[in-house]
């Protein structure tokens, strides 16, 4: 196991969270927008670390893994949902 504060761990993980779940609303720019390309790589590298973050705190046994599996499902999802058809429906 490895020494680690508990604070300086939620405070890492806040702040990735937080930076992950703005990449996912902000790779969602429609397409004539000229920072949907760099959002997009930005949202990829935010998906990576908090999958990385997600499998750290659960080799440490902590219990912030709930935290990183959460913000990491909900930016898959967020990313990949497709809003748009159902606006134009009417729903």
């Amino acid at each position: 196991m490895l020494p680690l504060d508990p604070g300086l761990l939620f405070w890492l993980l806040a702040a990735l969270h937080l930076a992950g779940l703005a990449s996912m609303l902000l790779s969602r720019l429609p397409q004539s927008h000229r920072m949907q390309s760099v959002s997009q790589r930005v949202f990829l590298l935010c998906l990576v670390f908090v999958g990385l973050a997600t499998f750290f705190t659960i080799c440490v046994q902590s219990n912030c893994w709930v935290w990183s599996g959460t913000t990491f499902s909900l930016m898959a999802v967020g990313a990949t949902a497709d809003l748009g058809q159902a606006a134009r429906a009417g729903f």
